[in-house]
């Protein structure tokens, strides 16, 4: 099933992305989120979820990579 519009739904993921992680180039946040997604795209069975993961993933990598996560006002 998945989404009709993954391009959509990932241009969303960089926009989060960006708001958390300012310091990051958006050009970086973008291939980040483009080459994760379809790394994950090429091993899954279902794609229901893959957006999700793969903001996960990508702020998991930005983390263990030293970037400052700026915390939005709805997770304080």
């Amino acid at each position: 099933m998945g989404i009709d519009n993954p391009d959509i739904a990932l241009r969303r993921e960089v926009e989060a992305l960006a708001q958390r992680f300012p310091d990051v180039d958006r050009a970086e946040l973008e291939r980040r989120v483009r080459a994760t997604y379809d790394e994950l795209k090429d091993d899954a069975v279902v794609d229901d979820h893959l957006v999700s993961m793969t903001e996960g993933k990508v702020t998991q990598q930005l983390r263990e990579s030293g970037e400052t996560v700026h915390v939005r006002g709805e997770d304080v």
